[in-house]
């Protein structure tokens, strides 16, 4: 049985000036798949087109070359019209090939993928067990996959066009240690990088400490597969850091969980741990997390195990805003953990939203003005989208969000007119204006300018010139 896995590219002209300032970012998702499908002895292959600067012909072409049995895609919201092109022109070379997708936007609008024809099969939410017991069922020739959990297949044993057929949601995975590494040596990870407010030395990999999320906020996709935290053990994930370190050399790693860490009581033992192997010295880390996780020892904890960086989902300066999506978070709490994270020595980076539900543009100069005060040492301000799995697209979904031109949804957009959403009464154009303003009132003060380019070192003048002053354009 030979299996491709391709992570699909989005289509970049929809970033417009945004653009250059996306990198190649790991592949974490479909990176375990590849590594459970090779530890259950599955010829392998994988294509990064985002990464590799693959056309859609060159990818069809590699695909032909290989003449797999079974094509995967990861699909993110803005890739799925990528995808749907991509299994087309699949399909016309290799007309006996089986397509699956894999990922949220997959999960949530599985049958009418299915009925479009763009794929045979989605996997819903952890996809390792599914795929390896969807590629046993078709080397045995089976055509019912009504026994294999957790995925979604067209039944045409009753007819020629078929209906898709949703099987038992499979049990969540409460062993996470227990599965085998990403394949990263099935990818270009040479080439990876993750934002320039978030690079900080490369070769640079991706790990997790545990899957989904206890919170509940509003705008987050996990809300629709992630409800179960599920955790790591502290020791395993060090092994996975020094195994990342050694093989393919990584001088930084980020931590891709929702929230880490989550508990002082499992940060302790793998920091500690990364300092008596001395890991702490050769690889720095970085997490995303929440403000009110923050406190004074979590934070001197994190810095001794090398953590030198944090991303902190504030999203909005009004704790009305905050409110309105169920973040469960205060300004007041907000500069508590920042300035904790400060006095440890780790740099912080400030995630924010504009265009929350309820929100003015007052309001969103009141989250920018609070993006300054806080002295972060660096700030993305993200336009609001509505992503299929949260709870906010459920809310607005054929109410008042009607698109589906799915590539649009990116949180930079700079076409007014192809806006996803935007609150009542704030205007579309105003709303792209306010970013490029926030993103300009935070990083062009001279002591962000200096910051930048002398003391951090991340952004380089091209990069800021262009992506930030450009902006105003």
């Amino acid at each position: 049985m030979r299996v491709l896995l391709i992570n699909p590219a989005m289509n970049m002209a929809k970033l417009g000036r945004f653009a250059s300032l996306l990198e190649p970012m790991p592949p974490t998702g479909i990176a375990y798949i590849a590594g459970a499908l090779v530890a259950a002895g599955v010829q392998t292959r994988f294509i990064d087109m985002f990464a590799e600067k693959l056309s859609g012909a060159q990818v069809v072409e590699r695909a032909k070359r290989f003449a797999p049995d079974l094509v995967g895609m990861t699909v993110l919201t803005p890739s799925a019209p990528t995808c749907e092109l991509l299994a087309k022109a699949i399909r016309l070379v290799l007309p006996n090939v089986k397509i699956v997708w894999g990922a949220v936007h997959a999960d949530v609008f599985a049958k009418d993928i299915l009925r479009a024809g763009s794929a045979d099969f989605v996997v819903h939410h952890d996809g390792e067990d599914t795929i390896t017991e969807l590629v046993a069922a078709l080397e045995s020739g089976e055509t019912d996959f009504s026994k294999v959990d957790g995925l979604t297949w067209m039944d045409r044993r009753a007819g020629v066009h078929g209906e898709p057929v949703t099987n038992k949601t499979r049990a969540l995975r409460r062993d996470l240690d227990s599965l085998a590494y990403p394949a990263w040596d099935l990818t270009p990870y040479h080439r990876y990088g993750l934002l320039p407010f978030a690079d900080m030395d490369k070769p640079i990999l991706t790990m997790t400490g545990s899957r989904g999320c206890p919170y509940r906020c509003d705008y987050c996709s996990l809300l629709h597969s992630g409800k179960v935290y599920r955790r790591r053990d502290p020791i395993k994930i060090v092994d996975e850091y020094e195994y990342l370190v050694d093989r393919y050399g990584v001088k930084q790693i980020g931590l891709v969980d929702p929230i880490f860490p989550l508990v002082l009581k499992d940060l302790t033992p793998f920091c500690e741990e990364l300092v008596r192997r001395k890991l702490d010295q050769k690889c720095v880390w970085l997490s995303e997390t929440r403000a009110d996780r923050l406190d004074a020892e979590t934070c001197r904890t994190m810095y001794e195990g090398g953590c030198r960086r944090v991303l902190i989902g504030i999203e909005s300066g009004v704790d009305m805003l905050l409110g309105n999506v169920n973040k469960n978070l205060t300004t007041e709490k907000v500069r508590w953990g920042v300035e904790n994270a400060r006095k440890a020595g780790i740099q912080t980076v400030g995630l924010f939203m504009i265009g929350m539900p309820g929100e003015t543009p007052e309001m969103t100069k009141e989250t920018i003005e609070f993006a300054v005060d806080l002295k972060l040492d660096f700030a993305k301000f993200a336009i609001t989208v509505p992503f299929p799995g949260s709870k906010l697209f459920e809310d607005q979904w054929q109410k008042t969000l009607f698109r589906d031109d799915w590539e649009n949804y990116t949180t930079f957009n700079p076409d007014a007119d192809r806006l996803i959403y935007h609150p009542e009464g704030y205007d579309p154009e105003l709303l792209i204006q306010m970013q490029s303003y926030g993103l300009r009132r935070f990083y062009m003060r001279y002591d962000q300018v200096r910051k930048q380019l002398i003391d951090l070192k991340t952004i380089n003048p091209k990069m800021m010139l262009y992506g930030l002053y450009g902006m105003a354009i």
